[in-house]
């Protein structure tokens, strides 16, 4: 994990930069977003790497929850793949 602290954005400021792409494992320190904030530089945090989920656990979840409750729940396959997105996974 990396910290980005004030002097950091204090550097990109310096040199001109607007906009900062805050990586995977990168954290901020509270005084690097004031001090963004109060310069005009952007952040824009990009999306983690999604964990590997096994390609079918879609339907592994979904025929565990029809097993369980003897029947198919209206919007099942919308709520399994808001869960899994919520996740990081493929649905």
């Amino acid at each position: 994990m990396r910290y980005l602290t004030e002097q950091d954005i204090l550097n990109a400021a310096a040199r001109g930069e607007t906009t900062l792409v805050l990586g995977p494992g990168v954290r901020m320190t509270d005084l690097a977003r004031e001090t963004a904030q109060r310069l005009g530089v952007k952040l824009i945090p990009t999306a983690p790497e999604a964990p590997a989920f096994e390609p079918d656990l879609h339907a592994q979840v979904r025929a565990a929850v029809i097993a369980r409750l003897g029947r198919e729940p209206e919007g099942l396959d919308a709520v399994i793949d808001g869960v899994l997105r919520a996740l990081g996974g493929e649905s």
